[in-house]
């Protein structure tokens, strides 16, 4: 698939999300999150496992996934520290800020972009990154961080569900089998895997815009902060967190600009990280932080506002850089 093409398929199915959204409300809800559990269950560990099994593990690919981890725990206390310390603003929105900025989409979007513009090759180190780094991340780190500033109380909140959710991840155990098993899968089955990966950006998208559409839905129950009515409802716009905040910015410099130069300056001086990581390491906000702030009564407009600007800028990004290349 051709980069003009990803991004009119992108662009495509979170328009037809939206409009499913739009004329079914809660029912396109569930299906997409129905589509993303049967995925999680079924399509992607068999694919994860090919592609991982093609790697060749050395110093590089396990200093890449532990740089990960460091990078993105800086950006982390960074984010937290400029929202709560510097900007003063509420926990609700501190918390959303930070998850916004250690959640990427690297599996829906990035993926297929490393496929479209790195090749094949590069998919296996990709994936590696999406399902050692980017699962515990989201099912790990970002539960403890919205149980820490959410909220909502419930199951969620709890360390034994989070753990247990932890331990249920199929694709991380997918990743470590690929890599301890020895076995190289061959060329025909990494081109279906490779196939299915592309194949599973607008079913992402389609979600995306599933959940954009709904957070843009006015409630009619909706109250200002001192408890009164609203005295005119807020535009679709304003309640994506579209229009330009602090919040805003803080997740623009961390997640696009600052994580993935300090993954390129360690990589230049010290790994030589494949280019799938690279990449990865840019990747625009995920949408599972949208999911983590639902649970526990985060501020959805940064988060949503967010994961519009980060993909926008980044798929802007990658075409202006193909089309000089």
């Amino acid at each position: 698939m051709s980069l003009p093409l990803l991004v009119a398929v992108m662009l495509v199915a979170a328009a037809m999300g939206a409009g499913a959204e739009i004329r079914w409300q809660g029912r396109a809800e569930r299906l997409s999150r129905r589509t993303m559990e049967v995925m999680l269950a079924w399509v992607l560990p068999p694919v994860y496992f090919v592609l991982v099994s093609r790697l060749q593990v050395d110093a590089a690919l396990l200093g890449g996934i532990g740089l990960a981890y460091v990078v993105l725990g800086i950006v982390g206390v960074v984010a937290w520290w400029i929202t709560a310390r510097a900007l003063r603003l509420p926990r609700r929105t501190v918390g959303a800020v930070v998850l916004a900025v250690v959640l990427a989409n690297t599996g829906y979007y990035g993926l297929p972009l490393v496929r479209t513009v790195l090749g094949p090759d590069e998919l296996g180190a990709a994936v590696a990154w999406d399902s050692l780094v980017s699962g515990p991340m989201f099912f790990a780190v970002a539960f403890a961080i919205g149980a820490a500033f959410g909220s909502a109380d419930g199951d969620d909140a709890r360390p034994g569900a989070r753990v247990r959710a932890f331990l249920r991840n199929p694709l991380l155990w997918t990743a470590i089998a690929a890599l301890a098993i020895p076995w190289d899968a061959s060329d025909g089955l990494a081109d279906v895997a490779t196939g299915i990966v592309v194949a599973i950006l607008p079913v992402g998208f389609f979600v995306v815009g599933v959940q954009l559409a709904s957070e843009a839905e006015v409630d009619p129950d909706e109250v200002d902060a001192d408890g009164a009515p609203p005295t005119s409802a807020p535009s679709a716009f304003e309640r994506l967190g579209l229009a330009w905040s602090p919040a805003l910015g803080v997740v623009l410099g961390l997640r696009l600009v600052v994580a993935p130069l300090m993954v390129v300056g360690v990589s230049v001086t010290v790994l030589d990280l494949p280019g799938g990581m690279l990449l990865q390491a840019a990747m625009p906000t995920g949408l599972n932080s949208l999911l983590v702030a639902h649970r526990f009564g985060l501020d959805l407009r940064p988060i949503a506002g967010a994961i519009v600007w980060t993909t926008a800028l980044m798929t802007t990004g990658v075409v202006v850089v193909e089309v000089l290349g």
